[in-house]
């Protein structure tokens, strides 16, 4: 494992760092993070190996432009991570407002310098989806959509006011484009607009498909293939199958929370199995200057700095985050000598903090009132899935929001490394 005691100052901690930075930010902009841009700017040549060897990422480092792309591919697409809206309670992106990201994205690449009027005139029509800027539920996803496009730093406003376009149909602002940022928003391994695809479904398999790993990606002329690493479709099929399982470990390791081996398929735990394959998975999670935990069900790489992560568990001043950590005691139970994972019901889960709420009348405020403890649980439980640590099992007849007792929360060995006075080497 490479010495990172050289310090945050010496190459090797800066390299560890710009890999984390680029972990937490795939899409790193200057403006926004100028020291962080800065390292990796430096050190682009051997980031850009790093990630390809590593994950099978591409990254792109455009020094003019001031902004560097790393182009994730997950091994397990992650739904608890949507596009968060920036307004309001921040709800999670709906379809329609992914639908307008998209066509916005789609009308920009060919415009520097428009208006909000000229795009919202551009969407709309006759055509099924066509954005229609009379209602205000419209507007309110089309502002969402941009206001998402200006955190990511490729649309910038001037002489007006965004917001205002919600209440106001005619409100207005200059709009302009880095579209050097537009093209390298999406990372598919086909270029969208040479999909065809007769359903929704089958248009998303064939842009998550990954030809350089071989046969059974569903994509089979070469020549429709825009790689975005290096091409391996000519190397041998075996050595492909465990470039894969190599890749699919590692984009996990690093991206995820936990790795639970009993989710890995079977190339990958053979992989994980080996002596080499273990030590090169040490050595890379370690040149990423991240923590890794190492037990029989499973790996854990922790960040110390919390720099690659977008979610801190535990965490203060948070209710949910609290009440999170207060359920693990009654998901994992035992006495010393044992540990035993306890599956339980949400309303099981509810009664206890209810009584908590009762027993503290003046914590948690906001779920003082008759539903609160089954709300403050679900958020709660929600928390705990979106870690990896526990996996929320839907009942028959339950409330779909899992608000009324129709959700079981079954723990997997991860969250026993949060229960009180955890043993040595008991789980994770």
């Amino acid at each position: 494992m490479p010495d990172l005691l050289a310090g945050p100052a010496g190459e090797v901690g800066e390299r560890s760092l710009a890999v984390r930075t680029l972990l937490g930010t795939p899409f790193l902009v200057a403006d926004a993070d100028p020291d962080g841009f800065a390292a990796v700017a430096r050190h682009r040549s051997w980031l850009i190996e790093w990630f390809e060897d590593t994950c099978g990422w591409a990254l792109a480092v455009d020094l003019p432009g001031r902004f560097a792309r790393l182009t994730k591919r997950s091994a397990r697409p992650d739904p608890t991570r949507p596009a968060r809206r920036s307004r309001g309670q921040k709800l999670p992106f709906d379809r329609r407002r992914y639908e307008l990201l998209a066509r916005l994205c789609a009308e920009l690449a060919t415009h520097q310098v428009t208006t909000i009027g000229i795009l919202a005139g551009a969407l709309a029509g006759e055509s099924a989806g066509a954005f229609d800027s009379s209602l205000q539920r419209e507007r309110a996803a089309f502002v969402d959509a941009f206001r998402q496009l200006g955190a990511w730093g490729v649309v910038r406003f001037e002489g007006g006011d965004l917001d205002g376009y919600v209440s106001d149909r005619q409100g207005n602002a200059l709009v302009f484009v880095d579209s050097g940022r537009v093209h390298r928003l999406l990372a598919p391994s086909l270029a969208p607009c040479r999909v065809e695809a007769d359903t929704t479904a089958q248009a998303v398999d064939r842009l998550a498909a990954e030809p350089r790993y071989g046969p059974g990606d569903d994509v089979d002329d070469e020549d429709e293939v825009e790689d975005f690493g290096v091409d391996d479709r000519h190397r041998p099929g075996d050595e492909r199958r465990r470039r894969r399982a190599r890749h699919a470990l590692a984009r996990r390791l690093l991206d995820d929370p936990v790795v639970h081996v009993d989710e890995l398929d079977e190339e990958e735990r053979a992989y994980l199995a080996s002596p080499s394959g273990r030590r090169w998975l040490r050595d890379r999670v370690g040149e990423a200057g991240l923590v890794l935990e190492e037990r029989t069900e499973g790996l854990l790489a922790v960040d110390p700095d919390a720099v690659a992560t977008d979610q801190r568990f535990p965490a203060p001043n948070s209710t949910v985050r609290q009440v999170a950590l207060i359920l693990v005691d009654h998901l994992v139970t035992g006495v010393a000598g044992s540990r035993v994972l306890a599956e339980r019901s949400s309303a099981e889960l509810a009664s206890q903090v209810a009584r908590l709420l009762g027993d503290h009348p003046n914590w948690a405020r906001d779920y003082q009132d008759d539903d609160g403890a089954a709300r403050l649980v679900a958020s709660a439980l929600d928390l705990l899935a979106s870690l990896g640590l526990v996996v929320l099992e839907r009942t028959p007849g339950g409330d779909p929001d899992g608000v009324s007792g129709g959700v079981v929360a079954r723990p997997r060995p991860a969250l026993a490394r949060y229960a009180v006075a955890p043993l040595e080497g008991a789980l994770l």
